[in-house]
């Protein structure tokens, strides 16, 4: 089985379980990486072939060659090719009509299925009229699967296999801290990711009187929103806006934390949450798509309505008050984690599914 993993740039280090996953197949089976992008570690990369694109190029419109672009000439080597990033899905255009016998692959991310489709005709048309020529879609929760089936995508061709946090953790299960609730989120700066109830959770907290340290991780075109409601709810004393950093470094500092919070309106999945858990964190978190299936409810975190924010709360209060049942929280999600979102895990479902199809 010769497999291509195509990519428009290859992961980074704030995107360390996809290079983990990418590392640990390599040893179960023959993968080559194609990037859009320049990238050393990639085995194709397009933009540093711009020269040999144009020849081929030109080879096709004077009927020299039948691939029309030197990425549909790579790809055809291949049995499988396994598109990462599902925005390159006009790449394949070429192979929809073809007699080529090999196998196409679009993992999807939560703003494929939940957003895209109601703002992009593009997206809808693909999934209406082309996703019969695609042979299977990889999507991270069973919500997600349920949600796709909405814009035409047939059942059959829709596959669960939930992104991973890593190796298996060797952390310990622990008590919450003796001084102050410490709470994080991690996420992109968006509206999905409800920004505006997290921080009226701490608000909350604070006007009750707990000693609270809130950290907040991540980037994007709402950041602004963060820093305008962190002084709005004069919240300055207790939030840390850390911005964007390294998948490791992150991971590193989450055992010092008491609980993971995201309360999101929108997602898929929740990488984070099952990152969190790892290291013996609990989460609370919303009951928004694929989110409720990354814990152990009642058992390793707390699922409340991403509008509840004293639900919210009184979860964080009545957890960290208990230290007997804060622990076993903290190993049931230690286990959660172990048991069902391990970089083995991914690789041994991404494997039966390839087997399936070749």
């Amino acid at each position: 089985m010769k497999l291509l993993y195509i990519y428009d740039q290859l992961p980074s280090g704030y995107q360390q379980y996809m290079s983990e996953l990418l590392d640990e197949l390599k040893k179960k089976v023959d993968v080559k990486t194609l990037s859009y992008y320049k990238n050393d570690k990639a085995d194709f990369t397009i933009k540093s072939y711009r020269i040999k694109d144009k020849i081929q190029r030109v080879a096709y419109k004077t009927k020299l060659s039948s691939e029309p672009s030197l990425d549909i000439k790579i790809m055809k080597d291949f049995d499988i090719i396994h598109f990462q990033h599902s925005y390159l899905f006009p790449k394949i255009t070429p192979f929809l009509n073809s007699k080529n016998k090999l196998k196409i692959i679009i993992t999807l991310r939560g703003g494929d299925t939940y957003i895209k489709p109601w703002v992009n005709p593009k997206w809808k048309d693909f999934y209406a009229n082309q996703s019969t020529h695609i042979d299977a879609f990889i999507t991270v929760s069973e919500h997600q699967k349920s949600y796709l089936q909405k814009w035409g995508i047939p059942k059959n061709k829709i596959h669960v296999i939930p992104v991973s946090f890593g190796k298996k953790a060797n952390a310990k299960p622990k008590f919450p801290s003796e001084d102050k609730i410490k709470i994080v989120s991690a996420h992109r700066m968006c509206w999905e990711k409800n920004i505006e109830s997290n921080l009226r959770v701490i608000k909350i907290l604070k006007e009750k009187g707990q000693s609270v340290q809130y950290d907040v991780y991540g980037d994007g075109p709402d950041k602004g929103q963060l820093l305008y409601l962190i002084d709005k709810y004069n919240l300055n004393d207790v939030v840390n806006y850390l911005g964007k950093v390294e998948n490791k470094v992150f991971k590193n500092r989450l055992h010092d934390y008491d609980f993971f919070l995201q309360l999101s309106h929108s997602e898929a999945f929740g990488a984070s949450v099952i990152e969190a858990q790892s290291m013996g964190v609990p989460a609370i978190i919303s009951n928004a798509g694929g989110l409720p299936e990354t814990i152990l409810e009642n058992k390793s975190g707390y699922c409340v309505d991403s509008w509840d924010v004293e639900r919210a709360v009184n979860c964080i209060v009545e957890l960290y008050s208990e230290k007997e049942k804060y622990f076993q929280f903290s190993k049931k999600a230690i286990e959660n984690s172990n048991s069902k979102f391990t970089t083995q895990e991914e690789v041994n479902s991404l494997l039966k599914l390839y087997n399936r199809l070749t």
